[in-house]
C-alpha cells in the first residue's frame, strides 16, 4: 500500500494526522509533523504503532494497519472532541424581553440556572420558552453582578457576557 501512497499526498497526510491524533492515546509514538511525504519519521511512527497494536511491524501501511489507524483515530475523536455547539443566536440578534416566547429563552434560562446551582443568590427558573417576570428578575441580577446596563433585557452585550461566563464556569465543575 505504501508504494501506492507515495503518489497520493492526501492519503499520506491523513495517515500522519491519524498518527498525530493517536499519540494522545499512545504517547510512546514518535512526534510527527504532517508533511504529505512518507518519510523516515512517518515510517518510524507507523512501525511503532504496529508494534503497539501487535501488527506485523513493517513500517508500511497495509490494510490491517490502515483499519487499525482508522479505529484508533475514531477512539481519539470520541475521547477528545467536544460536542458541537447549537447556534441559538444569529448575526441579526434581536433583543429578548419580558413577554417574548422564543426558543432562545430556553438557552437563557438554562444558563441562568447554572448560576443558581453555583451561587445561593440566584433563583431557579422553570425551563420554558416564555421570558416572564422571574426571568427578567434573574437577568437584572446577572446584569448588576456583571456590571452591565441594568435593563432586564437580553441585548447583544448581555447575551455575549452571559455566554462567556457560562462557558467559563463550565470549565470549573
Amino acid at each position: 500500500m505504501v508504494k501506492e501512497l507515495n503518489y497520493n499526498t492526501n492519503i499520506i497526510l491523513e495517515i500522519q494526522n491519524y498518527l498525530i491524533n493517536i499519540r494522545s492515546i499512545h504517547p510512546s509514538l514518535p512526534t510527527l509533523y504532517p508533511t504529505g511525504v512518507y518519510d523516515a519519521q512517518t515510517r518510524k511512527a507507523v512501525h511503532e504503532f504496529q508494534n503497539i497494536k501487535g501488527l506485523p511491524a513493517t513500517g508500511s501501511v497495509d490494510i490491517l494497519t490502515w483499519n487499525e489507524l482508522i479505529r484508533e483515530n475514531d477512539e481519539h475523536v470520541k475521547r477528545n472532541h467536544k460536542p458541537g455547539k447549537m447556534p441559538v443566536a444569529t448575526h441579526d440578534f434581536e433583543d429578548v424581553k419580558r413577554g417574548d416566547e422564543r426558543d432562545i429563552v430556553y438557552a437563557i434560562k438554562i444558563m441562568l440556572n447554572s448560576f443558581y446551582k453555583r451561587y445561593s443568590n440566584y433563583h431557579k427558573l422553570e425551563i420554558t420558552n416564555l421570558y416572564n417576570m422571574e426571568t427578567e428578575e434573574a437577568v437584572i441580577m446577572f446584569q448588576q453582578r456583571s456590571m452591565l446596563p441594568v435593563t432586564g433585557i437580553i441585548d447583544k452585550s448581555t447575551w455575549n457576557t452571559l455566554v462567556k461566563i457560562y462557558d467559563s464556569c463550565r470549565l470549573y465543575k
